[in-house]
């Protein structure tokens, strides 16, 4: 398990984490971090997972993105057309494919909806969700 700043350890779990395939559904649960709040918000929407995976111009996951957190931030004063990367949250979690058993028990402890799945430097591979 990965996180942007650091590593825990989590329990393993015994039900494994459901995957979508990459073609047919990234795009409800990836915005770039270029992208604005008003596009997570509506990707958010359209996922029903309450969050989003932030990647960089190089597929690299470097953040999530929740309702939340974008509540957050309008509460704060940001407008909609804000970059979605001075909101995203840089503290997540995500998994190697090695990890992926582990998902099930991180999504119960942790209260999350969303696991990125990366490679060795941090790519983007799927997604991992909790329903």
């Amino acid at each position: 398990m990965k996180r942007a700043r650091g590593r825990t350890s989590t329990p393993s779990a015994k039900r494994p984490a459901k995957t979508r395939p990459v073609a047919s559904s990234l795009s409800k649960l990836v915005v770039s971090d270029t992208d604005t709040i008003q596009a997570a918000m509506m990707a958010i929407e359209n996922n029903d997972h309450r969050s989003v995976v932030v990647v960089n111009a190089h597929g690299v996951a470097v953040g999530t993105v929740s309702d939340g957190d974008i509540r957050k931030s309008l509460l704060d004063g940001r407008l909609l057309a804000t970059p979605v990367h001075r909101v995203m949250n840089m503290d997540f979690i995500a998994l190697t494919d090695s990890e992926r058993s582990r998902a099930p028990g991180i999504f119960q402890e942790k209260h999350i909806f969303l696991i990125p799945l990366i490679d060795e430097r941090g790519k983007l591979l799927d997604v991992l969700t909790a329903y």
